[in-house]
């Protein structure tokens, strides 16, 4: 269960599944097993896949992120679920 402190990283968003699809397996192949992918809507109305990964404990976010950023990504971005 999520608790007041813990963050989620948004990892990237994509226009195409397949490539969604691709890299969340990158990031799970890596071993960061909490990666997920949410779909939505962009503001143009164009369906998007979003790259998560979270909720995780706030402390352990700067490490992950220097991980995610080490696998090629750009640098996650904190979001609100």
């Amino acid at each position: 269960t999520p608790s007041a402190g813990d963050v989620t990283l948004q990892v990237a968003s994509f226009s195409a599944r397949s490539n969604a699809d691709r890299a969340l397996g990158m990031l799970r192949g890596a071993g960061i097993a909490a990666a997920r992918l949410l779909d939505g809507n962009a503001a143009n109305g164009q369906k998007i896949w979003r790259l998560r990964v979270g909720p995780l404990q706030a402390d352990a976010a700067p490490e992950l992120a220097a991980r995610i950023v080490g696998l090629g990504f750009g640098q996650p971005q904190r979001v609100r679920d």
